[in-house]
């Protein structure tokens, strides 16, 4: 595996039920992601939305308090129970919530939209089992207490999406397997995926066991340069088993106990599902109106960066140019009042 990029090492952030939590490192909550929704939903798109996915089993749990790393090599709380999660329209395990950063005090990357794993793209690269995965998370036992410090996982595909896994309670969720060794702190984590090049030349046969060379085993091009990684879905899983337990007394099965042993296998939900959020109505809503607020910043005179994550400095045209765009991102985190 090559050297895991910044920018999904970067993208990480910690999630806590509360300031103090999060403050003293405690050993709950979970794992969650940044992504960049370009406004308008074009590339070289002038701005983006900021947002922050992780599972909705971690939101429900009351974890709602980002911690993420500052520029001074610190870490800061940014607390989200006020504001407003948008969830899957059929249930899928996958909480967003858009977020107020700042280059200049917070330290983070965005994972843009041609990182995403998209159906095309997997077709294109005949991209399966056996292709190597990456988890960026967070490591309970050893997670940073002055600032995050991710860790990544390695593996596999095991399975593609295909029929559902069945979830307790009967859900069916449409979702990779991956032999990636998840555990618990590890829920909500961005899972890469990425393709490796292949040697310039094999090795030639021997004569005699021409007759036994393999054929190409996938319909992949020739890789002759890395490809990706792509964000291909969310941890949402590890799946177990159920092992009985053995009496000392009898040495044999009891009927009654048994023990869960992590599988190794872990499920993803695919990049496509988080999609369906992104471009739910009342999400979509939200960046309709952000993109017609940028519109109106625009009109004014004042190039937005290209960059998208956060606005050039103030100017002489418009001196308050940096309090505009960021007030844009701090309303969409507030958490809409209820219609009667």
């Amino acid at each position: 595996m090559p050297r895991i990029p910044d920018e999904a090492l970067e993208s990480v952030v910690y999630l806590y039920p509360s300031e103090a939590a999060a403050e003293d490192g405690e050993q709950i909550g979970g794992t969650g992601f940044l992504i960049g929704i370009p406004i308008p939903y074009i590339q070289n798109a002038p701005a983006h939305l900021r947002c922050v996915v992780t599972n909705a089993h971690i939101v429900d749990a009351g974890s709602m308090v980002v911690r993420a790393n500052t520029t001074d090599g610190a870490m800061t709380t940014i607390p989200l129970d006020g504001a407003e999660w948008f969830r899957h329209p059929e249930g899928d395990d996958i909480a967003i919530c858009p977020i107020g950063l700042d280059n200049q005090r917070h330290k983070y990357k965005l994972i843009h939209p041609n990182m995403f794993l998209r159906k095309e793209i997997i077709a294109m690269l005949d991209i399966g089992p056996g292709d190597d995965v990456f988890i960026v998370g967070r490591f309970i036992n050893r997670e940073g207490k002055q600032k995050n410090m991710p860790s990544v996982r390695f593996g596999n595909i095991a399975q593609m999406p295909g029929d559902p896994l069945i979830l307790e309670g009967g859900k069916e969720q449409e979702c990779f397997l991956v032999e990636g060794r998840s555990i618990p702190g590890f829920s909500g984590a961005p899972v890469f995926v990425q393709i490796i090049p292949e040697p310039p030349n094999f090795p030639e046969f021997p004569p005699d066991l021409k007759q036994y060379e393999p054929k190409p085993p996938t319909n992949r091009p020739k890789m002759t340069f890395k490809a990706g990684p792509f964000l291909m879905g969310i941890d949402f899983c590890h799946l177990f088993n159920k092992d009985r337990v053995i009496s000392d007394e009898t040495g044999r099965p009891t009927n009654d106990c048994h023990v869960r042993s992590n599988t190794g296998m872990m499920g993803v939900i695919p990049m496509w599902r988080i999609m369906d959020v992104i471009d739910n109505p009342k999400m979509k809503k939200l960046r309709d109106q952000l993109e017609q607020d940028v519109k109106k910043i625009r009109t004014s005179q004042v190039n937005l960066d290209t960059a998208g994550e956060v606005p050039p400095p103030a100017n002489a045209v418009n001196p308050k140019h940096r309090e505009d765009f960021n007030s844009l991102l701090d309303a969409a985190v507030k958490k809409p009042e209820q219609e009667d």
